[in-house]
């Protein structure tokens, strides 16, 4: 038997293996979005050689990472074509 979730954001019921972080594709991909834009700034923080920069963004990394139960790994999970 196949077990049916609602998405976390969007309500949008869905069979849970379909399910990321209790996010259906669409919403995964828009938080994975923001956390790829988060890991970009860290990475030109870091290229930049700007410590203080780097540390602030691994920082809001993590806690985004944390807030969303998405992690780097799912970005591409999103961006598959199912």
């Amino acid at each position: 038997m196949i077990g049916y979730l609602r998405c976390r954001d969007c309500g949008t019921e869905m069979n849970a293996a379909d399910l990321v972080a209790k996010l259906c594709p669409a919403c995964l991909k828009k938080r994975t979005a923001r956390l790829s834009a988060l890991q970009g700034q860290y990475e030109q923080a870091v290229r930049d050689g700007n410590a203080d920069r780097a540390a602030t963004a691994a920082e809001q990394v993590r806690s985004y990472q944390q807030a969303e139960g998405v992690r780097l790994r799912d970005v591409a999970d999103a961006y598959r074509v199912r």
